[in-house]
C-alpha cells in the first residue's frame, strides 16, 4: 500500500523535527513528576509500588524521547534552519529503547552512575512499568532504584537546554 504524499510529508515533519521529539519528552517528564507525587500520598504499599514503577517508566520514556530529539537535532537540524529538509523515514538507529545506546547515539557523556540508572530505566520501560512480569520470567526479585528517577531529572535538565533556545 502506497502512502499518500501528504501523509508522508506530515510524517517527515514529525520524525525529522527535534522540537516535536522534545515536546513529547517534556510532556512525559511532567507526567512522571505528577505520577510520583500521586504515589507519595497513597497508603497501600502495593498500589504505591505499582505507581512508582509507572513513574519510572515515564521517566525512561522521557529520556528516550530527549535522546532521540538530540540525535535528530544533530542529524537533521532545526526546522527553523534555512534549507531544513525532513526525511519521511524513521532512522533505524532510533529503533531502540536502550537508553545507554540512545545516549551514546546522541553524544551524551555519561558517568558510570548514570549508565546504571539508564539501564534500570530501560528495563522499567520494557516491562516492569507496564506489566506485572517480564516475557521470559527471568526478572527475579523486583527492586526499585529511586536514584534512577533523580538521575533522569538531572539528565533532562542538562540535555534539554538546546531545545529551549532553538528558534
Amino acid at each position: 500500500m502506497d502512502i499518500p504524499d501528504e501523509i508522508g510529508q506530515m510524517f517527515a515533519q514529525r520524525v525529522s523535527n527535534p522540537l516535536a521529539w522534545f515536546a513529547h519528552s517534556r510532556s512525559l517528564i511532567a507526567a512522571a513528576r505528577a505520577t510520583t507525587e500521586r504515589a507519595s500520598i497513597l497508603i497501600d504499599v502495593w498500589d504505591r509500588s505499582d505507581l512508582l514503577n509507572v513513574a519510572a517508566m515515564l521517566y525512561g520514556f522521557a529520556l528516550e524521547n530527549l535522546f532521540k530529539a538530540k540525535y535528530v537535532l544533530q542529524n537533521f537540524g532545526s526546522p527553523h534552519d534555512e534549507g531544513w529538509c525532513p526525511e519521511p523515514t524513521f532512522p533505524s538507529e532510533l529503533k531502540s529503547h536502550d537508553l545507554v545506546k540512545l545516549a551514546r547515539l546522541a553524544q551524551v557523556k555519561l558517568d558510570a552512575e548514570y549508565e546504571l540508572s539508564l539501564a534500570i530505566l530501560s528495563d522499567v520501560t520494557m516491562w516492569s512499568g507496564r506489566y506485572p512480569c517480564s516475557l521470559k520470567g527471568d526478572e527475579g526479585t523486583i527492586a526499585r532504584f529511586p536514584l534512577a528517577n533523580k538521575h533522569a531529572e538531572e539528565l533532562f535538565k542538562k540535555y534539554s537546554r538546546p531545545f529551549t533556545s532553538v528558534s
